[in-house]
């Protein structure tokens, strides 16, 4: 081997490996070049005329190499929620930390920022089945479909909330986690709150149960305990009632259902549900009753205004007792 055939093999092994062009971008330079050899080929064709078409191909699959660079990634845009009901200023946070109303906003996708104001509630219908609700002054951004980071706020999740809310799917979901800079809460079948407030983490259990997994300490909560986690100390836990003042904002970001040729007893056991309590029945004929009387129309206020308004059509008497809706025949 000559001093020049080592040099160039020298200098070739060390120069970087080529970029290899995208697939398609490969097949249609192939495609090209075969057409125009098919073209100007015939019984007779010349080496020169070969050598000019290889050349030309390895120009062109060159140039397709270049532009394959340069190529936008494909984004994979995941949406994670449905938006059913929006009180107040809702906005969006920005890369450059600005605050963009949401307007018309429909859905919410992974790596969105969601932050609602002084005034402010949203009722999301989550994309793998529940409710999940965020309160005034709360900054939550969506990582992915099984988990939201909760920066500052009150959120609320339902994992089997009423088929009667549009857009939620029934069955409930399995999976769901909300990640603090104080813990990782995780559902175990449940409707609870979890709220970051001044360097604290409280949970708040009003069905089931929710694994809390504290820097420092871990604690699976009941129905009816909060749990709170602040520094390095033991969790505190409290009892705290299903139902009340804790959790009539949820009520405000109730989403619309549609009542038509459903019974009184469904629209019962929704309003239950979304107020965190018991439904009984004064007699086993009551409940029997209201399987069978049927309502129509939307509803579209709180679940205590929408119990007073459509109980007043009905000959069915009702009243809160402690912690239950009490049912009963009118005198």
């Amino acid at each position: 081997m000559s001093d020049i055939d080592q040099s160039l093999e020298q200098l070739l092994s060390e120069a970087s490996p080529r970029p290899v062009p995208h697939s398609a971008d490969m097949s249609a330079a192939r495609d090209a070049v075969r057409a125009e050899w098919q073209a100007v080929s015939g019984k007779h064709r010349s080496r020169r005329r070969m050598l000019r078409f290889a050349v030309a191909a390895t120009v062109l699959i060159g140039v397709f190499s270049i532009f394959n660079q340069f190529r936008a990634p494909e984004l994979n845009i995941i949406r994670v929620a449905a938006i059913q009901k929006s009180v107040g200023s809702i906005y969006v946070l920005g890369e450059q930390s600005e605050l963009t109303l949401a307007g018309d906003l429909k859905a919410i996708h992974v790596g969105q920022t969601i932050v609602t104001g002084n005034d402010a509630t949203i009722a999301l219908a989550w994309g793998r089945g529940g409710s999940l609700r965020l309160d005034n002054n709360t900054q939550v951004e969506f990582r992915d479909d099984d988990s939201v980071y909760l920066k500052s706020g009150r959120i609320y999740f339902d994992s089997m909330p009423s088929e009667l809310s549009a857009g939620i799917s029934g069955g409930g979901i399995a999976f769901f986690e909300i990640e603090t800079d104080f813990g990782l809460v995780s559902h175990v079948g449940t409707q609870f709150m979890t709220q970051v407030e001044a360097g604290e983490l409280k949970v708040s259990v009003r069905e089931g149960q929710v694994d809390v997994a504290g820097e420092f300490f871990d604690y699976r909560a009941e129905s009816g305990e909060q749990v709170r986690f602040m520094g390095s100390q033991r969790p505190m836990v409290g009892n705290f009632p299903e139902y009340g003042p804790a959790w009539d904002w949820i009520g405000i970001s109730s989403p619309s259902i549609n009542l038509s040729g459903k019974s009184v007893y469904e629209f019962l056991e929704w309003a239950g549900r979304e107020l965190g309590r018991e439904i009984v029945f004064s007699t086993a004929a009551i409940e029997q009753e209201v399987k069978t009387v049927k309502l129509v129309g939307d509803i579209n206020t709180a679940p205590a205004d929408a119990l007073r308004l459509r109980m007043a059509t009905t000959d069915i008497e009702w009243r809160f007792e402690e912690g239950a809706i009490y049912v009963g025949k009118r005198e």
